[in-house]
């Protein structure tokens, strides 16, 4: 009965369209004139992201859980055998209780695929193996033109509703209407429902998990083939940092030297040559950078200077798997840094080789610009978020360490590597680097500790004082929905702060002969290719006129609220006098929620009860792999890749996504912002 009476809901849609084609039942279609093909519309969930072909579930009212000062999506689907010609949508405020979302706050947004994925991306670079994102990613704030099936059965638009929930809102129940068109279809109104929580999410600035986004000026310069630097330049690159500020992250890369790893093409300080080995220096694009961060990203936590990357090395080159790599390190070794030098009457500029750090002539050619670097900073009020860049599994030497140290006023270091080596040191006063300087910052593949199961103990990652994070490599980030909207708080309740080196719109800018996008610009300077350790993902997509969210990319931000709900409860579990406050009984029922929450973060990977159930603390690369590795551990198994396959084999990540999406997510959502917010009142009162 239930199939039947969903068939019969998606062929009243149909029915609808035939009629408006047609004129109506009482008119009679001329012979030569062919039918419009089926447009059919239902309603669908975020965190999907598999094409559907042939849905028969009922055109539902979209219902949305959120939180005041949150930011929340549905979604609806409209598919055709044809192309989707003329579409568009609507939604107007949305009335509550006594009070009104106003239309402003609530956008409409069309989901469509990415173009189809070119082999070559991951031949351009050796270790590029970056995933291609899947479904209708692309959010675009327009309606398109036309939308084919291509190689699909059917022709997909995933109109997604995302609501701004103003900070004033009163707690309830608003309602609305979508309303949906296309040519071939009639009018479809589509019943809206925002629950909204009695709790008030802080703002971006004051999550207090860790998020490091990187944003890449070269890949919007490429994009959308505007100099450097200019107006246009700006504007892109604001688009994008307002983007990430929505994410928490709070870092900035600011490149002193060009060519590094994050596809940097110049030094944001430009050197003035006066004669030999004597410059004066423009601060005018770091400057600039830090005014349009500041105004559209927020007040930064972490300011890394890119001071030394691998080409810098002297260690022997290790190329066995990038060969191209090691070609371009051999051509350069023993060189020094290279910035950017510009000749002020012309405007042109060129990449220059100073002498290296340990040269005796180095330190008098830097220690203007670091003196001028602190002061600014300083004014800024930024003095305490500065970190020299970049460690990756290759370090600099005693001698550059030392002299860097010596100009820098002694900074630490922040790291993107395989291993943690922040793991079981101090935050500070670690002494890492060859016990001349502390490493402050570690996001890593290796090393990461995750707790499958809460019932044989729990980890609260984001109170560490150690700055450490899960690095996502190999496209993750670029992969399912819902494993983007989860892995931030599998990492939380683990061993880490948070997420780190994530890139927002570094996408592969680069184009083949034919056009299609062959790699990102940090594949222009192969001789600082970290192997596997490459930035391989990317949350926001190129639009018309700039950068644009994507289905992931609104997954991870309503995970990261989440995270945030999260952490307000722990806190006032994990603090004696905040515990007394709230009370034995909510204290009980917030745990609760909060396990049946954790335990379905594990669950969306396929995993079963008994298998949960065998497990505590797990270690490994990344969530499912460290599951992984526990299982084999507890059954025996060789600890070796490959020796997994055995265990892999009953986990259908496929099967876990769909018990995910019938599991209640939102529902727990629903009792995950109702208990934060009678615990906030309990702790106000």
């Amino acid at each position: 009965m239930r199939n039947r009476s969903r068939a019969m809901t998606t062929m009243a849609v149909t029915l609808c369209a035939a009629a408006l084609v047609s004129g109506g039942a009482a008119q009679t279609q001329e012979p030569e004139t062919k039918p419009a093909a089926a447009v059919r519309v239902w309603t669908g969930d975020v965190t999907s992201d598999e094409p559907v072909q042939d849905n028969l579930e009922p055109l539902r009212p979209v219902s949305i859980v959120g939180a005041r000062n949150g930011t929340f999506s549905g979604k609806v689907v409209v598919a055709s055998v044809a192309s989707i010609q003329g579409l568009r949508a609507s939604a107007g405020a949305l009335s509550g209780p006594g009070t009104v979302i106003p239309p402003d706050n609530v956008q409409v947004r069309y989901g469509v695929a990415w173009e189809q994925r070119v082999p070559q991306l991951r031949r351009l670079n050796g270790w590029q193996r970056r995933g291609w994102p899947a479904g209708q990613d692309i959010l675009l704030e327009s309606p398109p033109v036309d939308v084919s099936p291509g190689r699909r059965a059917s022709a997909q638009v995933a109109l997604w509703l995302t609501v701004k929930v103003p900070r004033e809102a009163e707690a309830g129940t608003y309602t609305g209407q979508l309303t949906v068109q296309a040519d071939g279809l009639a009018p479809v109104k589509v019943p809206l429902k925002l629950d909204v929580a009695d709790w008030t999410l802080p703002d971006p600035q004051d999550f207090r998990m860790w998020m490091d986004v990187v944003e890449s000026p070269d890949t919007l310069a490429l994009e959308y083939n505007v100099p450097p630097w200019s107006d246009k330049h700006w504007e892109l690159i604001a688009r994008s940092l307002r983007f990430i500020n929505a994410t928490g992250s709070r870092v900035l890369y600011v490149p002193l030297i060009c060519g590094t790893n994050f596809g940097n093409a110049e030094s944001m300080v430009r050197w003035i040559r006066k004669a030999e080995n004597q410059y004066e220096h423009d601060f005018a694009v770091m400057d600039t950078y830090l005014d349009v961060a500041e105004k559209n990203l927020g007040k930064p936590k972490l300011v890394i200077f890119l001071v030394w990357d691998i080409y810098l090395s002297l260690r022997p080159v290790y190329a066995k798997h990038n060969p191209a790599s090691g070609t371009a390190r051999k051509a350069l070794r023993g060189m020094g840094p290279r910035v950017t030098v510009v000749d002020p009457a012309s405007g042109k500029t060129e990449m220059v080789y100073l002498p290296r750090y340990e040269d005796p002539v180095s330190k008098a050619l830097w220690e203007p610009v670091w003196e001028a670097v602190r002061r600014r900073m300083e004014r800024r009020g930024l003095a305490q978020t500065m970190m020299l860049g970049m460690l990756s599994d290759t370090w600099p030497s005693k001698d550059e360490v030392a002299v860097l140290g010596e100009l820098s006023g002694n900074l630490p270091w922040a790291s993107h590597a395989h291993h943690n080596c922040l793991q079981g040191r101090p935050a500070m006063g670690n002494g890492i680097l060859h016990k001349l300087a502390d490493v402050g910052y570690a996001a890593s593949v290796y090393n990461l500790s995750f707790q499958a199961n809460p019932a044989r103990g729990r980890d609260y990652g984001w109170r560490r004082p150690q700055l450490t994070a899960d690095f996502p490599r190999h496209g993750i980030i670029n992969g399912s929905c819902v494993s983007v909207r989860n892995l931030p708080a599998l990492n939380i309740t683990g061993g880490q702060r948070g997420l780190g080196r994530l890139g927002a719109d570094i996408w592969p800018a680069i184009k083949d002969k034919k056009g299609r996008r062959a790699g990102s610009v940090c594949a222009l300077y192969p001789e600082n290719s970290a192997r596997n350790l490459g930035l391989e993902n990317w949350l926001l997509a190129p639009g018309p006129t700039g950068a644009l969210a994507t289905a992931r990319y609104e997954n991870l931000r309503e995970g990261i609220q989440e995270c945030e709900a999260r952490i307000v409860i722990e806190d006032a579990l994990l603090d004696t006098d905040k515990r007394h406050k709230v009370g034995e009984d909510l204290a009980r029922r917030c745990q609760e929620l909060l396990d049946e929450h954790h335990r379905a973060l594990w669950k969306s990977y396929g995993v079963s009860d008994k298998d949960l159930e065998s497990q505590g603390k797990v270690t490994g690369k990344q969530p499912i792999e460290a599951l992984w590795n526990g299982i084999a551990r507890e059954e025996g198994l060789p600890a070796h890749d490959y020796a997994l396959r055995a265990v892999r084999k009953r986990m259908s990540v496929d099967k876990g996504r769909r018990w995910w999406l019938e599991s209640g997510w939102q529902e727990r959502n629903r009792r995950l912002f109702a208990l934060t917010g009678e615990v906030a009142a309990k702790l106000r009162r």
